[in-house]
């Protein structure tokens, strides 16, 4: 099942292209998000991961690969 919601503390992902993990915090700081922009970010969860910062990045381990058999296509409107 995907669940849409805003962040909260603790949140993390694995940015596309890298194998280690970011808190979304960070993300936010270095992506110089305004307390606004950060309240209104919306994230895309399967589970209990992170698989979109929507309009933002997608997480590694959600990206299209060479075996990847289905792909889910979701447009931010």
């Amino acid at each position: 099942p995907l669940l849409l919601r805003k962040w909260q503390k603790g949140d993390f992902f694995i940015p596309f292209g890298m194998k280690g993990k970011k808190k979304l915090s960070d993300f936010f700081i270095d992506k110089k998000y305004n307390l606004t922009k950060k309240e209104n970010t919306r994230l895309l969860f399967s589970r209990k991961n992170l698989v979109w910062i929507v309009g933002e990045e997608i997480d590694n381990r959600y990206r299209i690969t060479s075996i990847s058999r289905e792909i889910l296509k979701i447009e931010l409107r």
